[in-house]
């Protein structure tokens, strides 16, 4: 009997142990939650593919909130601190008492070279989006599955600590 298509990329990308950077694939589907098999198939996808890139619109349109929202605390951060200059053309620009004192010149150039830094950040964001969650959830579920080894608890422990946060976002 032929086997299904779609099995069969999924066994050529995780392999018969169905390992995903040599965590259980129902590790994963424990961390990332109930849209696991959203994020499954694109990682499937990835790794067949030796990939890196996966559209991510989420991450595109809202930033750093995408990775506090997923709780991926490292690039929520990262891109965070990346969007200071942005920040602080806001503030330049409003007239707010908090600026720093720019001339007008090196405030036009100042905003120019933000408004391309975040343009880039914006790409970057929606391109490597899901493969930056995927490196922060790996790193996590590793540390979880050396400190919890019974199953039962992983699995709880996972759970708590994976899936999305709206409270994180705020």
């Amino acid at each position: 009997m032929p086997q299904d298509p779609m099995r069969q990329a999924y066994e050529a990308a995780f392999g018969k142990d169905e390992m995903l950077d040599g965590i259980p694939c129902k590790d994963w589907a424990s961390y990332i939650g109930p849209a696991s098999p959203a994020y499954l198939s694109t990682y499937c996808r990835m790794q067949l593919a030796h990939s890196k890139i996966s559209m991510s619109f989420s991450a595109l349109l809202f930033g750093p909130f995408y990775f506090f929202y997923r709780k991926a605390w490292k690039p929520a951060f990262g891109f965070l601190a990346a969007e200071l200059p942005t920040f602080i053309e806001m503030l330049q620009l409003s007239g707010s008492a908090l600026a720093p004192a720019m001339s007008a010149s090196a405030l036009t150039v100042f905003a120019r070279v933000c408004s391309v830094l975040s343009f880039v950040l914006m790409l970057v964001r929606g391109m490597y989006g899901k493969w930056l969650y995927r490196k922060s959830a790996a790193d996590r579920i590793r540390k979880i599955r050396s400190e919890f080894p019974d199953e039962a608890q992983r699995k709880a422990v996972l759970a708590a600590q994976g899936g999305v946060s709206f409270a994180a976002v705020f």
